[in-house]
Parts: C-alpha cells; sequence; structure tokens
C-alpha cells in the first residue's frame, strides 16, 4: 500500500512516520489483502490550533480509493496518536460497510440472473401473427 503522508502545523518525524505506516499500512492493509489493483492512502495529519491547548486538538485524516470509490476517515483526539488510532477504528468500519454493499450488490445480480433463468424459453421469444 502506497501512503502519503502530509502534516499541517507538526513536525512529522520519523517516529510518527513509522506509527502511521504501521497503523494504516499494516492494520488495515490485513483487511485489503485480497485485492488485486495496488492501493492508495492519503493520510492528513492536522494541528488544528496553536495557541491553546483545551479540547482536541489534534486531527487526522484518510482517504482510501477502493474500486473507484474514495473512502474517508476522520478523526480528533488530544494526542496524534490517540487521532491515528481512532481513524484506523473509523476506517475499519468504512471498509466493512463498504464490502457489505458490494457483496449485496453481487447478490442482487445472481438473484436477478436467476430469476432469468426461471422465465421459460418460450416466453423470450414474441409470436408472429
Amino acid at each position: 500500500m502506497k501512503i502519503t503522508i502530509k502534516v499541517k502545523n507538526i513536525e512529522l518525524n520519523q517516529d510518527l512516520r513509522d506509527y502511521v505506516e504501521e497503523k494504516i499500512g499494516r492494520d488495515i492493509g490485513k483487511f485489503l489483502v485480497h485485492e488485486k489493483t495496488p492501493l492508495e492512502a492519503e493520510v492528513e495529519l492536522i494541528r488544528v490550533t496553536s495557541h491553546h491547548q483545551r479540547g482536541n486538538i489534534f486531527r487526522a485524516e484518510v482517504k482510501i480509493f477502493l474500486h473507484g470509490h474514495e473512502l474517508i476517515a476522520e478523526a480528533n483526539g488530544q494526542d496524534i496518536k490517540e487521532a491515528i488510532d481512532d481513524v484506523k477504528d473509523e476506517l475499519e468500519r468504512e471498509i466493512k460497510k463498504h464490502r457489505g454493499k458490494e457483496k449485496e450488490r453481487t447478490m442482487k445480480r445472481g438473484r436477478f440472473l436467476k430469476a432469468l433463468t426461471r422465465i421459460s424459453p418460450l416466453a423470450w421469444f414474441k409470436k408472429k401473427k
């Protein structure tokens, strides 16, 4: 999985880069093992405010492009690693939801084709008068 990391108001050190690659690349990569196309993920880490230390001041956003769809997860936290953990959990839910939709679409196509085979072959041809 190719991971692009963008930061705003934060210094990207090797420890933070390794943490993102571990959580997003390895943990999320487990869900996407069977994908045939190379996957791309964009991770954006933001420090929302710099003048006070109250509330959720760090934000993490992840975008994964999967089968022509863009899955987006966002999370806020008091620590950047907490925000990354939360966004990983949300991204797992988004992937499971996307997989469920794909599975339902496939099953719907199968039901449609099965219904077509139940129609009598004689009904497919119009009678000529």
